[in-house]
């Protein structure tokens, strides 16, 4: 039996020898393995270690309670493109209606629609924020969060009027324009700013999620939140492809205007049918 035993032994290692000397690829896959259980292991001490040494020191010290680490609001953890209340779930449906309809438009006057680059249509305001609609050359491109409208403008908490603009960069270099370069790379150059406003300058369309991210500038994101706290999700990837197209048009030398109306824009615009 024990001669048996070791014809059997000896055979196993001549196999092992014939494989490696066949197939020497076949000793490195293996050493990978070794070295991964070998990993295996010394993770599984160092874990028992841990709880020999919280064991020997419970009665010293109280273990501190986790920190609950919150994720920020432009990334969310699931998935939310739309919340669904009753009025964001008819809002959807009527955006591709929207699309045909601001194709045709011939209404006149300041509310003529689908004569401009890019049209804002607000269709909700509670008090502090303005949420809204923009196109781009009359095809939905993404979601906008605004201040609130104010009878007297209150500084960096007000919106801007309603009404046709033109958008433009501002060359100038401030602490912003740095700091969009630092986090963007090469295609930020300067902001997009909406010119000619009334007692109101500076207002950039960018990145944002609520009204505290605004000083009544127009935030753009792909997804919102219209539930008891209004805000935008997905606002960096919706701004990129936003500055991307906008810029090319301007670097272009195509002017670029903006057209904003307010939430009663549904039946000034004669598209109350909606």
């Amino acid at each position: 039996m024990k001669n048996f035993a070791a014809l059997l032994v000896i055979a196993c290692l001549a196999i092992l020898v014939l494989l490696f000397v066949t197939n020497p690829e076949l000793l490195s896959k293996i050493w990978l393995y070794i070295i991964g259980f070998i990993g295996y292991v010394a993770v599984l001490v160092e874990k028992g270690y841990q709880k020999l040494a919280a064991v020997f020191t419970s009665n010293k010290e109280k273990p501190k309670p986790p920190v609950e680490i919150q994720q920020p609001a432009s990334e969310p953890s699931t998935p939310v493109v739309m919340e669904k209340t009753a009025e964001i779930s008819k809002l959807e449906q009527k955006i591709k209606d929207l699309e045909v309809k601001l194709q045709g438009a011939k209404s006149g006057g300041e509310t003529a629609l689908g004569k401009c680059t890019l049209t804002v249509l607000r269709y909700l305001d509670d008090g502090e924020t303005t949420l809204g609609l923009i196109f781009l050359r009359n095809k939905f491109f993404a979601y906008t969060l605004e201040d609130a409208h104010k009878e007297v403008k209150v500084e960096k908490h007000t919106r801007i009027p309603a009404g046709v603009y033109p958008i433009d960069f501002n060359k100038n270099v401030t602490k912003l324009t740095e700091k969009y370069r630092n986090l963007y790379g090469n295609w930020f150059d300067f902001h997009l700013e909406i010119k000619q406003i009334p007692n109101f300058q500076n207002v950039y369309i960018h990145v944002g999620n609520t009204h505290e991210n605004t000083d009544g500038c127009i935030l753009i994101a792909d997804g919102v939140s219209a539930g008891t706290s209004k805000s935008l999700q997905y606002s960096r990837n919706a701004y990129e492809r936003f500055y991307k197209t906008v810029s090319a048009l301007l670097k272009s030398n195509e002017p670029v205007n903006i057209q904003i109306l307010n939430e009663d824009w549904f039946e000034k615009s004669k598209l109350s049918s909606l």
